[in-house]
């Protein structure tokens, strides 16, 4: 059962949505932002909206939801009472064990996850299942042990990361279940979780080391993502 919550503190851009609901987005990432949605009570309504303007007339949605009336909405949703609906029940395994624990995934990600997950355990108590969805974006369940944390680095391109069971946070903030956290080019960090975090996670282009001798594996790192 997924919990559908006004209290979610990271939401995909107007923008991103707006792809979304127009098939605009790549496989991998398009998979993330319905996984959140199925979370987040504010960006369904929102999508909702946005999907009621491209079924009457696609120009008109910019200002059928304009960026201050998305704004007050999510503003709207938050102040209300939290709560909670049970996900439609379907054939699917709704659930995956990490580190002995059952944790629920979004209908999109279960089915993924169905076909079979190939965990790789990386140095440091983080474990990386790969998934391939399309031919632009590299894809992974990420699960980090309590107190472990990633090598500090920053981006080549873009990178989108859903929480989907316990908390990290970095340089930047804190991270939930739900939250929808973006990095660029511009941001260097270290996540490292306290209780232990399961998130999926979606690049555009390889993660560069910023420190230790990890920087030396930038080149091959490269490489291996052109050619996985």
């Amino acid at each position: 059962m997924i919990a559908v919550s006004n209290k979610v503190n990271l939401h995909p851009p107007q923008e991103q949505l707006q792809k979304f609901v127009a098939g605009e987005l790549s496989i991998g990432l398009s998979v993330t932002v319905s996984a959140h949605i199925e979370y987040c009570a504010a960006c369904q309504q929102a999508s909702a909206k946005l999907e009621q303007a491209l079924s009457a007339d696609w120009d008109a949605a910019a200002t059928a939801i304009a960026e201050s009336e998305f704004n007050s909405i999510l503003d709207h949703i938050a102040a209300q009472p939290q709560s909670v609906a049970a996900a439609t029940v379907d054939a699917v395994p709704r659930a995956i064990v990490v580190n002995n624990k059952s944790v629920s995934l979004p209908r999109v990600l279960a089915k993924i996850a169905a076909a079979g997950l190939a965990w790789q355990h990386l140095r440091g108590g983080i474990s990386q299942a790969l998934v391939k969805l399309d031919d632009h974006t590299r894809c992974a369940f990420i699960y980090m042990k309590p107190g472990s944390k990633t090598p500090a680095h920053t981006h080549s391109g873009n990178e989108v990361t859903i929480v989907l069971d316990g908390s990290f946070c970095d340089e930047l903030g804190e991270y939930q279940a739900a939250d929808f956290v973006m990095r660029d080019p511009s941001h260097r960090h270290q996540p490292r979780t306290v209780e232990g975090c399961l998130c999926f996670s979606v690049l555009d282009s390889p993660l560069l080391f910023t420190a230790g001798l990890q920087r030396l594996l930038n080149p091959l790192n490269r490489l291996l993502f052109l050619h996985r």
